[in-house]
């Protein structure tokens, strides 16, 4: 915060200024409201001498009393009437309404750039939940839904980083050299790093290797989708070598939460630069660093399915297993051949941490994770431990004859991330048919029942995972 909650005056939310609040009404308002003032007080005495004169004339046939014609009404004053964003400064508590994207809290001045792609990124979630809402039958519709989210995540992205080098060019020194004109350098990573250079500041700093990929990958996609109905040309296979010339490009909606959160940690990078808080350094791009460390395996793994692994484990969005993207992968690992690549994943498959279905193609076999992944990776790499999440779930249900998975989470109050791999330990000890086989977005299931023989096996788990 850059003043206390309360200081008297207004932040200004788009150029950070601030000022008394009577500086922030137009002077246009001001002489309106006189205005609309004055025909109130006039048809105010109108009214008040019509009522007093009202009855002068009431029992005499001699006079008559007509009352003269009203004034006309005011001339309607312009008002806004386009959408209001309303936000809730996670610093200060202020709620308030913006139009557009704003920069600043009005009340405390801390930077809210990152509050305002928060609700992007909910915005775009809640389209990505309405495509997976939709049956077989639609599946076109959900298709088309996807990819209207997936452009709106660089459609925000591209737009706050706009807004963020504009207010910098804004308060540079007078006399600065003239900034030639931003077109979509923002689409483009290198680019935008360009951009960014005048200020020795580079918003995509804190992101590792793979997720520069990723996100370049992404952003490749959404030229696709944007400006090739989704139909994979030559330069997009070339980013994704998957991708099949002349097809349509996949689409996963995981990929797209995984997109947008990529993209909220960049601009929570930017905040901190409009605060003038200290940012954290730079990650490491070394070419050394990309290669896996022969001293970071996990069990039996070689130093190159231990990396994949990892990678698997940091990059998923709610631990719930699901097919790899192939191109995303290859993307992460530019330093690992396609053969080494395959090898690696075969490495996973032999101790079951995922499953691979071979192409006719000759290509990467096609992966799913399963959970036994989390299991191992996620105390290396999130910091938490499925088993240790599992024992506080287990108290919860052991006295039910159903689970609501939903509701379950809700009373964990662990994040998804967790609750997911923790759950998928319980569920893996309910007998077959009690376990719904309904979709459920983002759950393992929506519900399960639980009988006696369930109870044993949830107890004799609980006891496995305390030695």
């Amino acid at each position: 915060m850059k003043y206390p909650p309360g200081t008297p005056g207004t932040v200004c939310p788009y150029s950070g200024i601030r000022a008394d609040d009577a500086e922030f009404t137009h002077p246009d308002d001001r002489k309106a409201a006189a205005k609309i003032v004055k025909h109130a007080a006039l048809q105010d005495m109108q009214d008040a001498v019509s009522d007093m004169l009202a009855s002068v004339a009431r029992g005499s046939k001699s006079i008559t009393y007509q009352p003269a014609t009203r004034s006309s009404k005011p001339r309607p004053r312009f008002g806004r009437r386009d959408l209001m964003r309303l936000l809730v400064c996670d610093c200060c508590g202020r709620d308030y309404g913006v139009f557009a994207i704003a920069l600043f809290c009005p009340d405390c001045g801390a930077p809210n750039l990152a509050l305002h792609f928060a609700r992007e990124a909910e915005l775009v979630g809640q389209q990505v939940d309405l495509a997976e809402s939709q049956s077989k039958e639609h599946q076109e519709l959900a298709y088309r839904l996807l990819g209207n989210a997936h452009e709106d995540v660089l459609t925000a992205f591209e737009a706050t980083l706009k807004v963020a080098y504009a207010y910098r060019v804004e308060n540079r020194p007078l006399g600065s050299p003239v900034v030639k004109a931003i077109g979509n350098d923002f689409q483009n990573i290198e680019k935008g790093r360009r951009r960014f250079e005048e200020f020795s500041f580079d918003p995509f700093a804190e992101l590792e290797t793979g997720e520069l990929a990723i996100l370049s990958l992404n952003i490749q996609k959404r030229h696709l989708i944007g400006h090739n109905l989704g139909v994979v040309d030559a330069k997009f296979a070339q980013h994704a070598r998957e991708a099949r010339l002349g097809e349509t490009v996949e689409l996963v909606a995981a990929d797209i939460r995984a997109f947008a959160a990529l993209c909220r940690k960049v601009v929570r990078r930017i905040d901190d630069m409009l605060g003038d808080v200290p940012l954290p350094p730079p990650v490491d791009q070394t070419e050394e660093d990309a290669m896996p460390s022969k001293t970071e395996t996990v069990g039996d793994l070689t130093p190159e399915g231990s990396a994949v692994g990892k990678w698997i484990c940091k990059t998923s969005v709610d631990g719930l297993p699901w097919h790899l993207d192939e191109g995303a992968l290859i993307a992460a690992f530019p330093n690992l051949s396609t053969d080494q690549l395959g090898e690696a994943l075969a490495d996973l498959a032999e101790d079951d941490y995922v499953n691979l279905t071979h192409t006719i193609s000759g290509r990467l076999p096609r992966v799913h994770v399963r959970e036994d992944l989390f299991l191992t990776f996620d105390p290396i790499c999130v910091e938490s431990d499925p088993a240790s999440d599992a024992l506080q779930l287990i108290p919860l249900i052991r006295d039910k004859d159903s689970v609501d998975v939903p509701a379950l989470h809700a009373e964990s109050t662990m994040p998804l991330r967790r609750f997911n791999p923790a759950i998928a330990m319980i569920i893996a000890e309910i007998g077959e048919g009690r376990v719904s086989g309904a979709w459920c977005e983002h759950y393992p299931t929506p519900y399960f029942l639980i009988v006696d023989s369930d109870r044993v096996a949830i107890k004799r788990l609980a006891g496995r995972l305390r030695e």
